[in-house]
Formats: C-alpha cells, sequence, structure tokens
C-alpha cells in the first residue's frame, strides 16, 4: 500500500514541473571600430610618428669651403723654404700652441720656419694665429682626440663612441678656426688612432680641404698613416718629441737626438711644446742651427720632401720660395 501512494506521488511531480531551460545563446561582442591592430598598424601610424618625433635630431655640420682651383692648401699657405745647399734639415713643431698665451707669444717670437700647431678651443686664436702668421710661421690644426685612460683632451674632442655626425661637426668646426691651416695633427688620440673609421672620417676631410695630415703617434699600431695614404692626404710622421722630460738638460739631449738622426736620414721632424723650459732652450738653440750646419725647415717643406714635390706657389711662392729636394737627395754632413 505504501509502495503504491509514493509511486502516485512521483508521477504526479512529474506532470506538474515546468520544463527544462532552453540553452541561452551568448550575447554578441562589443561593437569594435573598424581601425587595424597595433600589430597590423601601417608604417605611418601614430605610435612610429610618435617614436620618430622623440627622436634628436642629426647633428649638422658646415661643410667645408669649396677648395678654390690652383695648388692644395698645405702648398698654397706655406712658408718659403730655404735652400738647402746639401745640409741636413730640421722641422721643428710647437704643439698646444694658444693656450696660455705667453709661452704662445715666446713661440711665436721664434725663427720664421718653426711650425706651429694650434688648439682649436684656444682664446682670441684668430688673433694670436694672425701675429704668428705676420711673423712667417705657417699654422697646423692640433685636434683633440680621444686618448687612454682618463685624460681628457679638451672640448669637443673626436671620440670613438661619437655618433660620425658629430664627430664631423667638430672637425670642422675646429678646421674652419684655421682656414690657413697647412695641416692637422692629433692631441693625444691614443685610442683615436687605433680607429679605421675615425681615421677615415679625419682623412676624409683633409683630403676634401687639401690639406695634410702630421702624424705624431701615442700609440703602436696606430693606423692613422696607413688611413692618409688610402684617403691621398699627404702625411709625415714626427720622429722625436724633445720636451717628454721638460728638464732643460733632457730638452737639449733629445736635440741631440735629432740631428743625429737627420744627420743621418738627411732630415728630421720634431714637436715641442709651448712651455716655459722648451721655449727657454729653443730660442738660444734655433739661431744657432745654421752654424752648427743644418737648416730650419716649415713642416710643408718636410711634407713636400715625403712626396716628392715642389713647395707650391702661394705666400711662399711670392716671396722667391726654393724647390724642396726629396729627403733622399739631402745629403747628410760629414
Amino acid at each position: 500500500m505504501m509502495r503504491m501512494l509514493c509511486w502516485l506521488f512521483a508521477a504526479c511531480a512529474a506532470t506538474t514541473a515546468p520544463p527544462p531551460a532552453s540553452p541561452v545563446a551568448p550575447a554578441p561582442p562589443p561593437a569594435v571600430a573598424e581601425s587595424p591592430s597595433a600589430a597590423e598598424a601601417p608604417p605611418d601610424s601614430a605610435a612610429p610618428r610618435q617614436l620618430a618625433e622623440a627622436t634628436p635630431p642629426p647633428v649638422v655640420s658646415k661643410p667645408p669651403p669649396s677648395p678654390p682651383a690652383g695648388p692644395p692648401a698645405w702648398q698654397r699657405y706655406a712658408v718659403v723654404a730655404p735652400p738647402t745647399l746639401g745640409r741636413p734639415t730640421l722641422a721643428v713643431v710647437i704643439d698646444d700652441m694658444g693656450l696660455v698665451p705667453p709661452q704662445s707669444a715666446r713661440a711665436v717670437a721664434l725663427p720664421g720656419a718653426v711650425t706651429l700647431s694650434w688648439m682649436p678651443y684656444a682664446p682670441h686664436l684668430a688673433d694670436q694665429v694672425a701675429a704668428a702668421t705676420a711673423r712667417g710661421h705657417e699654422a697646423m690644426l692640433h685636434m683633440p682626440m680621444e686618448a687612454l685612460g682618463r685624460v681628457d683632451p679638451g672640448p669637443d674632442t673626436l671620440r670613438t663612441w661619437l655618433p660620425p655626425p658629430t664627430n664631423l661637426a667638430n672637425l670642422r668646426a675646429a678646421l674652419n678656426l684655421l682656414p690657413t691651416a697647412v695641416a692637422l695633427s692629433q692631441h693625444d688620440g691614443s685610442v683615436a688612432a687605433l680607429s679605421v673609421p675615425l681615421m677615415d672620417l679625419v682623412m676624409g676631410e683633409l683630403a676634401a680641404r687639401r690639406m695634410a695630415f702630421l702624424d705624431s703617434p701615442a700609440i703602436p699600431h696606430s693606423v692613422a698613416m696607413g688611413r692618409a695614404e688610402a684617403a691621398g692626404v699627404p702625411a709625415v710622421a714626427r720622429d722625436l718629441v724633445i720636451d717628454t722630460d721638460p728638464n732643460p738638460a733632457a730638452i737639449r739631449a733629445r736635440l741631440d737626438e735629432a740631428e743625429a738622426i737627420a744627420r743621418r736620414a738627411g732630415h728630421a721632424i720634431l714637436i715641442g711644446h709651448a712651455r716655459p723650459t722648451t721655449m727657454d732652450v729653443l730660442e738660444p738653440y734655433l739661431p744657432a742651427l745654421a752654424a752648427r750646419g743644418f737648416v730650419l725647415w716649415p713642416i710643408s717643406a718636410s711634407i713636400a720632401a715625403e712626396a716628392h714635390l715642389d713647395v707650391g706657389p702661394g705666400p711662399a711662392a711670392s716671396a722667391g720660395a726654393t724647390a724642396v729636394p726629396p729627403l733622399a737627395a739631402v745629403a747628410p754632413v760629414r
């Protein structure tokens, strides 16, 4: 009886229960604007434009002036090269010119065939160079270049890690300060001289301006002379620095070495600096060179001799410059 009642109750419940809910269709996704995604954005989309606007503009450097027709700058601004008459020659270059005006003035007062290499950040540079030119000195640019360690060569140094446009702008600005320079030499530069790209940049600019290069190697394996040759830039290397030790006795000993080189090879290129002890030694030494059997030469004459060329026209020719014999033709004094 009890089983019969349970069965009747279940049957009634089944007939009165609501039907199961039908499945609900998912809601449609919200409307999306018809614009490309970031991955599909065209190259001129807003994001790339913002990045481009945030990038600083490239450094713009003033190009070199168009070289005039005629002889190259290293010959056009050369001074008179005195005849050798078979005597060995010494080319004396004074570096670091212009930074200490009293010592620079002493260098300007030296015999005119001395070549003066000017720092581009020297104060009143144009006035100092004009005074030196009036005394018959050739001008060179002593360009600051990257050195080893913590040495700071000065403002606007050429550095291996700077972008090429920045280096080129710094180089051009410095060269434009010395429009009558015959050549460029490196100030410091022990790191820069190992960099083929940086040296190619320097030599390319010198070639465009038809200038020469004086190498004062500060480190072995320098590529400077090789890159000058590849660019067609006339170049010579110094033989020694006379005042690495500023003691006057040490400077005189280095001058003796320079004389020995000149007697053996016919010519020597030596570098000094605009310093008190260097001037103390050179002031009496240079006027006595002729009596010692030597000829004092400007650096342009050394470059011409290396290239087997004559000193070009310009200020030198107008004063009656003498053709420079090749280095091999300079007979040493016995």
